[in-house]
Protein backbone atom coordinates (compact mmCIF):
# COMPACT_ATOMS: atom_id res chain seq x y z
CA UNK A 1 0.00 0.00 0.00
CA UNK A 2 1.09 3.60 -0.38
CA UNK A 3 1.04 4.25 3.19
CA UNK A 4 1.92 2.12 6.72
CA UNK A 5 -0.70 2.45 8.89
CA UNK A 6 1.53 4.95 11.15
CA UNK A 7 1.58 6.73 7.80
CA UNK A 8 -2.23 6.89 7.53
CA UNK A 9 -2.31 8.41 10.62
CA UNK A 10 -0.12 11.42 10.41
CA UNK A 11 -1.91 12.56 7.71
CA UNK A 12 -5.57 12.22 9.05
CA UNK A 13 -6.66 15.99 9.31
CA UNK A 14 -10.08 15.83 11.25
CA UNK A 15 -12.40 13.62 13.18
CA UNK A 16 -14.92 14.80 10.54
CA UNK A 17 -13.16 13.38 7.76
CA UNK A 18 -16.25 10.94 7.61
CA UNK A 19 -15.92 7.31 8.09
CA UNK A 20 -15.65 3.47 6.22
CA UNK A 21 -18.91 3.04 6.32
CA UNK A 22 -20.15 6.44 5.02
CA UNK A 23 -17.65 5.97 1.99
CA UNK A 24 -19.07 2.21 1.23
CA UNK A 25 -21.52 0.79 -0.93
CA UNK A 26 -23.99 -1.86 -0.13
CA UNK A 27 -22.41 -5.34 -0.27
CA UNK A 28 -24.11 -8.12 -3.17
CA UNK A 29 -23.26 -11.36 -1.47
CA UNK A 30 -22.96 -14.65 -2.93
CA UNK A 31 -23.21 -17.81 -0.87
CA UNK A 32 -20.63 -20.74 -1.26
CA UNK A 33 -23.26 -23.26 -1.99
CA UNK A 34 -24.53 -21.02 -5.04
CA UNK A 35 -20.96 -20.99 -6.84
CA UNK A 36 -22.15 -24.84 -7.54
CA UNK A 37 -25.78 -24.14 -9.04
CA UNK A 38 -25.02 -23.36 -12.75
CA UNK A 39 -28.43 -22.00 -14.01
CA UNK A 40 -28.41 -19.62 -10.65
CA UNK A 41 -25.16 -18.38 -10.98
CA UNK A 42 -25.72 -17.34 -14.46
CA UNK A 43 -28.93 -15.63 -13.00
CA UNK A 44 -26.86 -14.02 -10.13
CA UNK A 45 -23.70 -12.53 -12.61
CA UNK A 46 -26.50 -11.05 -15.34
CA UNK A 47 -27.79 -9.01 -11.94
CA UNK A 48 -24.16 -8.26 -10.62
CA UNK A 49 -23.44 -6.83 -14.39
CA UNK A 50 -26.68 -5.35 -14.30
CA UNK A 51 -25.95 -3.78 -11.62
CA UNK A 52 -22.71 -2.45 -11.96
CA UNK A 53 -21.15 -4.91 -9.62
CA UNK A 54 -17.33 -5.70 -10.32
CA UNK A 55 -16.45 -7.79 -7.02
CA UNK A 56 -19.04 -10.17 -4.98
CA UNK A 57 -17.57 -11.41 -1.15
CA UNK A 58 -19.07 -15.00 -0.09
CA UNK A 59 -20.42 -16.03 2.33
CA UNK A 60 -20.33 -16.92 4.90
CA UNK A 61 -17.93 -14.64 6.14
CA UNK A 62 -15.27 -16.52 7.40
CA UNK A 63 -14.26 -17.89 3.84
CA UNK A 64 -12.57 -14.29 3.21
CA UNK A 65 -12.87 -15.21 -0.49
CA UNK A 66 -15.03 -12.95 -3.18
CA UNK A 67 -16.60 -13.79 -6.38
CA UNK A 68 -15.01 -11.61 -9.38
CA UNK A 69 -17.31 -10.90 -12.01
CA UNK A 70 -14.87 -9.85 -15.00
CA UNK A 71 -12.69 -13.12 -14.68
CA UNK A 72 -15.39 -15.74 -13.38
CA UNK A 73 -12.95 -16.61 -11.01
CA UNK A 74 -13.30 -16.90 -6.83
CA UNK A 75 -10.11 -15.15 -5.53
CA UNK A 76 -8.92 -14.54 -1.75
CA UNK A 77 -9.50 -11.62 0.35
CA UNK A 78 -5.82 -10.27 1.88
CA UNK A 79 -6.85 -9.49 5.89
CA UNK A 80 -5.17 -5.68 4.85
CA UNK A 81 -8.46 -5.52 3.03
CA UNK A 82 -10.29 -5.38 6.15
CA UNK A 83 -11.00 -2.37 8.17
CA UNK A 84 -13.60 -1.61 10.52
CA UNK A 85 -16.39 0.99 9.91
CA UNK A 86 -15.84 3.28 11.80
CA UNK A 87 -11.98 4.28 10.93
CA UNK A 88 -11.28 6.98 9.36
CA UNK A 89 -12.09 6.80 5.39
CA UNK A 90 -8.52 7.61 4.68
CA UNK A 91 -7.57 3.91 5.40
CA UNK A 92 -9.64 2.47 3.11
CA UNK A 93 -8.03 4.88 0.24
CA UNK A 94 -5.11 3.60 1.29
CA UNK A 95 -6.13 -0.16 0.92
CA UNK A 96 -7.27 0.71 -2.47
CA UNK A 97 -3.98 1.67 -3.82
CA UNK A 98 -3.01 -2.09 -3.45
CA UNK A 99 -6.34 -3.98 -3.38
CA UNK A 100 -9.58 -3.50 -5.64
CA UNK A 101 -11.31 -3.09 -2.95
CA UNK A 102 -11.92 -2.73 1.01
CA UNK A 103 -14.51 -4.38 3.31
CA UNK A 104 -15.71 -1.95 5.81
CA UNK A 105 -16.62 -4.56 8.90
CA UNK A 106 -19.43 -3.70 11.05
CA UNK A 107 -20.61 -5.51 14.56
CA UNK A 108 -23.83 -6.04 12.80
CA UNK A 109 -22.51 -8.07 9.66
CA UNK A 110 -25.74 -7.18 7.71
CA UNK A 111 -24.20 -3.93 7.94
CA UNK A 112 -21.03 -4.51 6.35
CA UNK A 113 -19.92 -2.09 3.15
CA UNK A 114 -17.16 -2.56 0.41
CA UNK A 115 -15.40 0.37 -0.88
CA UNK A 116 -14.20 0.46 -4.71
CA UNK A 117 -12.50 3.20 -6.47
CA UNK A 118 -15.66 3.80 -8.10
CA UNK A 119 -16.71 5.02 -4.67
CA UNK A 120 -14.21 8.19 -4.53
CA UNK A 121 -16.57 9.31 -6.93
CA UNK A 122 -18.89 10.38 -4.81
CA UNK A 123 -19.74 13.74 -3.00
CA UNK A 124 -19.15 11.84 0.29
CA UNK A 125 -15.51 11.51 -1.08
CA UNK A 126 -15.08 14.62 -2.48
CA UNK A 127 -16.61 16.43 0.49
CA UNK A 128 -13.90 14.88 2.46
CA UNK A 129 -11.06 15.38 -0.13
CA UNK A 130 -11.60 18.78 -0.25
CA UNK A 131 -10.11 19.73 3.33
CA UNK A 132 -6.89 18.68 1.91
CA UNK A 133 -6.60 21.20 -1.08
CA UNK A 134 -8.61 23.90 1.04
CA UNK A 135 -5.86 23.62 4.36
CA UNK A 136 -2.84 23.72 1.49
CA UNK A 137 -4.35 26.77 -0.08
CA UNK A 138 -5.60 28.86 3.46
CA UNK A 139 -1.80 27.87 3.84
CA UNK A 140 0.62 29.35 1.32
CA UNK A 141 -2.05 32.28 0.85
CA UNK A 142 -1.38 33.29 4.44
CA UNK A 143 2.34 32.79 3.73
CA UNK A 144 2.42 35.14 0.85
CA UNK A 145 0.20 37.62 2.97
CA UNK A 146 3.20 37.82 5.30
CA UNK A 147 5.85 38.38 2.44
CA UNK A 148 3.96 40.99 0.47
CA UNK A 149 2.20 44.18 0.84
CA UNK A 150 -1.07 44.36 -1.61
CA UNK A 151 1.07 46.75 -4.11
CA UNK A 152 3.95 44.18 -3.95
CA UNK A 153 1.74 41.23 -4.70
CA UNK A 154 -0.05 42.89 -7.34
CA UNK A 155 3.58 43.65 -9.24
CA UNK A 156 5.06 40.27 -8.73
CA UNK A 157 1.69 38.37 -9.50
CA UNK A 158 1.20 40.41 -12.95
CA UNK A 159 4.97 39.46 -13.47
CA UNK A 160 4.54 36.06 -12.27
CA UNK A 161 1.23 35.08 -14.35
CA UNK A 162 0.84 37.98 -16.96
CA UNK A 163 -2.62 36.45 -18.55
CA UNK A 164 -3.56 35.48 -14.55
CA UNK A 165 -7.05 36.96 -13.85
CA UNK A 166 -6.74 37.22 -10.50
CA UNK A 167 -5.78 40.80 -9.70
CA UNK A 168 -8.97 42.18 -11.94
CA UNK A 169 -11.31 39.92 -10.18
CA UNK A 170 -9.53 41.94 -6.93
CA UNK A 171 -10.48 45.14 -8.60
CA UNK A 172 -13.62 44.32 -9.51
CA UNK A 173 -14.22 43.12 -5.44
CA UNK A 174 -12.84 46.67 -4.33
CA UNK A 175 -15.08 48.67 -6.59
CA UNK A 176 -18.13 46.42 -4.50
CA UNK A 177 -16.71 47.48 -1.23
CA UNK A 178 -15.27 43.55 -0.75
CA UNK A 179 -12.23 44.39 1.42
CA UNK A 180 -9.97 41.54 0.48
CA UNK A 181 -6.63 40.58 0.20
CA UNK A 182 -5.97 40.23 -3.52
CA UNK A 183 -4.49 36.60 -2.37
CA UNK A 184 -8.01 35.33 -1.75
CA UNK A 185 -8.56 35.77 -5.62
CA UNK A 186 -5.94 33.46 -6.54
CA UNK A 187 -6.36 30.06 -7.37
CA UNK A 188 -3.74 27.03 -6.61
CA UNK A 189 -2.44 27.56 -10.18
CA UNK A 190 -1.98 31.76 -9.90
CA UNK A 191 -0.48 30.71 -5.80
CA UNK A 192 2.02 28.58 -7.85
CA UNK A 193 3.50 30.86 -9.86
CA UNK A 194 3.75 33.62 -6.84
CA UNK A 195 5.65 30.84 -4.90
CA UNK A 196 8.41 29.52 -7.96
CA UNK A 197 9.10 33.48 -8.21
CA UNK A 198 10.08 33.97 -4.95
CA UNK A 199 13.76 31.58 -3.77
CA UNK A 200 12.28 32.33 -0.25
CA UNK A 201 8.99 30.90 -0.59
CA UNK A 202 10.07 28.19 -2.35
CA UNK A 203 12.86 27.40 0.88
CA UNK A 204 10.09 27.51 3.24
CA UNK A 205 7.89 25.21 1.32
CA UNK A 206 11.06 22.84 0.83
CA UNK A 207 11.26 23.10 -2.94
CA UNK A 208 14.72 22.92 -4.09
CA UNK A 209 13.86 23.99 -7.19
CA UNK A 210 11.35 25.86 -9.65
CA UNK A 211 10.61 22.62 -11.55
CA UNK A 212 9.97 20.27 -8.32
CA UNK A 213 7.48 23.13 -6.63
CA UNK A 214 5.63 22.80 -10.55
CA UNK A 215 5.18 19.08 -10.67
CA UNK A 216 3.74 19.22 -6.91
CA UNK A 217 1.52 22.25 -7.34
CA UNK A 218 0.50 20.45 -10.46
CA UNK A 219 -0.63 16.57 -8.89
CA UNK A 220 -2.40 18.98 -6.52
CA UNK A 221 -4.21 21.23 -8.72
CA UNK A 222 -5.63 18.45 -11.00
CA UNK A 223 -7.32 16.48 -7.97
CA UNK A 224 -8.20 19.49 -6.67
CA UNK A 225 -10.60 20.59 -9.58
CA UNK A 226 -11.98 17.15 -9.89
CA UNK A 227 -12.93 16.71 -6.52
CA UNK A 228 -14.38 20.29 -6.72
CA UNK A 229 -16.83 19.75 -10.20
CA UNK A 230 -19.51 17.48 -9.02
CA UNK A 231 -19.12 16.82 -12.98
CA UNK A 232 -15.43 15.41 -12.92
CA UNK A 233 -14.28 11.73 -12.22
CA UNK A 234 -11.91 11.70 -9.00
CA UNK A 235 -10.96 8.43 -10.21
CA UNK A 236 -10.74 7.12 -13.96
CA UNK A 237 -9.01 4.12 -13.04
CA UNK A 238 -7.24 2.13 -10.60
CA UNK A 239 -4.22 3.16 -11.30
CA UNK A 240 -5.54 6.67 -10.34
CA UNK A 241 -5.87 5.66 -6.25
CA UNK A 242 -2.40 6.17 -5.78
CA UNK A 243 -1.45 9.58 -7.38
CA UNK A 244 -4.43 10.93 -6.06
CA UNK A 245 -3.25 9.47 -2.37
CA UNK A 246 0.23 11.24 -3.56
CA UNK A 247 -1.38 14.82 -4.12
CA UNK A 248 -3.33 14.19 -0.44
CA UNK A 249 0.09 13.91 0.63
CA UNK A 250 1.78 16.65 -1.05
CA UNK A 251 -1.42 18.96 -0.49
CA UNK A 252 -0.57 17.87 3.56
CA UNK A 253 3.15 18.59 3.34
CA UNK A 254 2.72 21.82 1.46
CA UNK A 255 0.39 23.31 4.25
CA UNK A 256 2.77 21.83 7.06
CA UNK A 257 5.51 23.72 5.91
CA UNK A 258 3.61 26.85 4.80
CA UNK A 259 3.15 26.97 8.77
CA UNK A 260 -0.36 25.30 8.81
CA UNK A 261 -1.39 22.83 11.22
CA UNK A 262 0.46 19.38 11.86
CA UNK A 263 -0.97 16.19 10.86
CA UNK A 264 -3.45 14.86 13.13
CA UNK A 265 -5.00 18.22 14.25
CA UNK A 266 -7.94 17.38 16.29
CA UNK A 267 -8.38 14.20 16.54
CA UNK A 268 -9.75 12.58 19.46
CA UNK A 269 -8.03 10.04 21.53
Amino acid sequence: MYWSEEDVEDYIRYPSEGSAEELGSPIYFIGQNELEQDELMRDLIRDLEKKGYDYAPLRPYNSREYYDVESGEVQPTDGDQYVRYNKIMLYCINILTEYPFALATHPDRDSWRIVTPADLNTRTAKEFLFTYYAEMAKAVSDLIKEDYTIDELQEVYEDARPRGRAIDRWNDAVDKNVNLHPVEFMSIADLKEVVRDNEDLLDELDFPSKTQCKQAFNTVEKYRNNVMHGNRSVISSEEDVEALVESLEIACDIAVNAGGDGPGLDIPP
